[in-house]
């Protein structure tokens, strides 16, 4: 009997960015709503399988109206456990999500902007199609 396999091509339609700062959750989130006049919302924890089959939390925000779209992750799981959304970027501290289908905020802009927040230590963007863990962002 002959085998059909299915493959499956993702679309990756946003831009991401990379943050270091030894802020908490919170403030960072209350952060970028101040700089960028959004208002980000705490949503419920995105549950990953992570290695060893083990599933980890992850924290998140997000805003979204009808001209934009962000998402503010935790680049660190909540359980306490080493588990990172993307495990090849341990030193950013949290990543946030931008969709081009919406131009309000280009990422250039987004950066420029949060490079002026005193608590940002670094913030730069981060090319999707190059990561190993880029299917962590397909929720």
């Amino acid at each position: 009997m002959k085998k059909t396999k299915l493959f499956i091509e993702h679309v990756y339609d946003f831009d991401l960015l990379g943050v270091i700062s030894s802020v908490r959750f919170y403030k960072m989130a209350w952060c970028i709503n101040k700089t960028l006049s959004v208002r980000l919302k705490k949503e419920e924890d995105i549950s990953l399988e992570v290695k060893n089959e083990r599933t980890s939390l992850f924290g998140n925000y997000i805003f979204e109206n009808e001209s934009c779209y962000l998402q503010l992750y935790k680049n660190k799981s909540l359980d306490g456990e080493n588990a990172y959304l993307i495990p090849e970027m341990q030193h950013y501290d949290y990543l946030i999500k931008s969709s081009l289908e919406y131009q309000s905020f280009a990422a250039e802009e987004i950066i420029k902007a949060l490079k002026e927040v005193t608590w940002i230590e670094y913030i730069a963007a981060i090319e999707v199609n190059n990561l190993k863990s880029k299917d962590n962002f397909l929720t």
